[in-house]
């Protein structure tokens, strides 16, 4: 049961602060959780040929440290762009069954301030 509170500015403030901070620190569990989800998916629906490509590559990272951080940040990169894809439909999801009005209840433009909500652009 929640009590009755009065919203301040303050308070609202101190709310999305810690709800941002909640976010980036599941953010990048999330992500590397996603990222190997999609690697495992991918490598379990491999053919034979497929799967010599993979262990050639992967081969390749666990001698060529240059060559792993370059795959590495190509990994990531595409863990990103869709990261921001689904976080951004869930978003509306959430808004939706809250009943949010957008630009009134809640605001999907980033402020200056705050770039680590990217998902919404």
């Amino acid at each position: 049961m929640f009590i009755a509170m009065e919203i301040t500015p303050d308070f609202a403030k101190e709310c999305r602060e810690d709800a941002l901070r909640k976010y980036e620190d599941e953010q990048q569990k999330v992500g590397l959780k996603m990222m190997m989800m999609g690697y495992y998916k991918a490598k379990s629906l491999l053919s034979e040929e497929g799967l010599k490509k993979v262990f050639e590559i992967d081969k390749k990272r666990a001698s060529d440290e240059v060559f792993n951080k370059e795959f590495s940040q190509k990994m990531w990169l595409s863990t990103e762009e869709v990261w921001s894809e689904v976080l951004g439909k869930l978003m509306i999801k959430v808004t939706d069954a809250y009943g949010l009005k957008r630009e009134h209840d809640i605001k999907f433009d980033l402020p200056d301030e705050d770039p680590n909500l990217d998902f919404f652009v």
